[in-house]
């Protein structure tokens, strides 16, 4: 069995490279916002870094579990990663960064490495803790109750947060909906229900973690709510009222996170 520290060593190293590789790609392109599609990539660069090193020392080892928390972590990463990069790639800077860039005291190129793609590694190797640990803890060949509930959780979020995304898209793609509010599909029950979406998959992993017998694979998604709940959500609506007139009534009517029904 190979040591704990090694593995999280090893796929730390990993996404370092790989953070730092974007980070380059992100000075000649001066967009800091790449790093949001790298996000989705990195997990999956990490789920299998972490089998790489588990066949090295007993390719005979893997379990039926490992192979799937790696399938899934790796159809939620790339779905995920090509969303951002369409809408994405070739648009300005994302107002966060350009804003960022624009107050730096000092050379933003630094000063971006550290705050914002190091950091970014840091939340990485915190949310994929549960995926560690069934790759780290032995666990026996075959599928329990944990597996086929955490699919079914995980299924659930995969196609709630692409149908969010996929609704989003259509509505922005025609030129009649220009600063109007989307508030209709899932997004009549949340303003964010993408992300309501995401956090079930999360969730999802540390159910399938369960097996292993160890819990601390609940950082992720406990995690993952903290980080939309309190950063992500909060950046993303301050400026929607001054841009969208409807926002203000569409953010007293309508849950914020967790879908409901319309409140009164």
């Amino acid at each position: 069995m190979i040591d704990f520290l090694v593995m999280l060593g090893f796929i730390i190293a990993v996404n370092w490279f790989f953070l730092t590789l974007v980070w380059l790609i992100s000075l000649k392109i001066q967009d800091v916002g790449i790093v949001d599609i790298y996000w989705g990539i990195g997990f999956v660069i990490m789920a299998w870094a972490c089998s790489l090193i588990n066949f090295q020392v007993d390719p005979s080892a893997i379990s039926e579990s490992q192979w799937l928390i790696n399938i899934m972590v790796t159809i939620w990463g790339l779905r995920l990663s090509f969303h951002l990069a369409v809408r994405n790639l070739g648009k300005e800077e994302d107002y966060r960064y350009a804003a960022m860039r624009k107050k730096s005291a000092v050379d933003f190129r630094i000063q971006s490495y550290f705050r914002v793609f190091m950091f970014q590694g840091l939340l990485q190797i915190l949310v994929i803790t549960p995926v560690i640990a069934i790759h780290y803890y032995p666990s026996e060949f075959g599928l329990s109750i944990f597996h086929y509930l955490g699919l079914a959780v995980w299924l659930i979020g995969f196609i709630y947060e692409t149908a969010a995304d996929i609704q989003l898209v259509n509505f922005r793609s025609d030129p009649s909906n220009h600063n109007k509010v989307l508030n209709s599909g899932l997004w009549r029950f949340s303003r964010h229900p993408n992300y309501f979406g995401d956090v079930l998959q999360w969730l999802a992993f540390f159910i399938f973690s369960l097996q292993t017998g160890h819990y601390w694979g609940i950082i992720s998604p406990v995690l993952m709510l903290f980080i939309f709940l309190r950063l992500t959500i909060r950046l993303l609506e301050k400026p929607q009222s001054n841009k969208r007139p409807e926002y203000e009534e569409y953010v007293k009517s309508t849950n914020i996170f967790f879908p409901g029904w319309k409140k009164n």
